[in-house]
């Protein structure tokens, strides 16, 4: 039987591990890491899957900006990632468990705001839609074809031109944090 619930401290060496299986070595040269250096996922939202014990699936999600190039503003997101599930309960609705049980904690949690990189084909079904024709862009201005967003529909656009920055605390506005706002896809004061 497979259980679902919220990551603990105690599963970073097996989420960590199910990570080296599903992406590889190389796993850290992709772009959306570079957004998760020295800063920790959202310990609240990040779900686990579990057979006996073992950890078979995670999803995890981390603050970001959006810095919209033209306005020099910021809007704060979540940036969803990685979700893998292990090779042997592939195929058996395990991802998309965890996508649904994370996204709703997410917005009860009231963030209004998620983008990942990812297939369209796969995420379209969780209310995913591409941030194109609007340009932008991840660190080292890759990715802008996978990266995808979801969000409310009474919230102001994405920028037309804009690129994702790693929400470290001094790019945060003080007001923000202090009203609770941070991470629910508000605007914030640019850095």
């Amino acid at each position: 039987m497979i259980n679902f619930d919220q990551e603990r401290p105690f599963d970073k060496a097996q989420v960590e591990a199910l990570l080296d299986v599903a992406f590889g070595p190389d796993r850290f040269s992709k772009s959306s890491y570079s957004l998760r250096e020295n800063v920790g996922p959202v310990a609240s939202l990040s779900r686990v899957a579990r057979v006996d014990g073992r950890i078979v699936g995670t999803v995890r999600f981390w603050p970001i900006l959006v810095r919209d190039l033209i306005r020099g503003s910021d809007m704060e997101a979540l940036l969803l990632g990685p979700l893998a599930v292990a090779p042997s309960v592939q195929s058996h609705g395990v991802g998309a468990e965890l996508m649904q049980r994370s996204l709703a904690a997410a917005a009860e949690a009231g963030h209004r705001r998620v983008l990942l990189v990812g297939d369209i084909a796969y995420y379209g079904r969780f209310g995913f839609e591409s941030v194109l024709p609007n340009y932008i862009t991840m660190p080292g201005g890759r990715d802008a074809r996978r990266l995808l967003v979801r969000q409310s529909a009474a919230m102001k656009s994405l920028p037309a031109v804009g690129k994702i920055l790693p929400a470290i605390p001094e790019r945060i506005a003080p007001a923000a944090v202090l009203a609770g706002g941070y991470g629910r896809g508000l605007p914030v004061a640019a850095a």
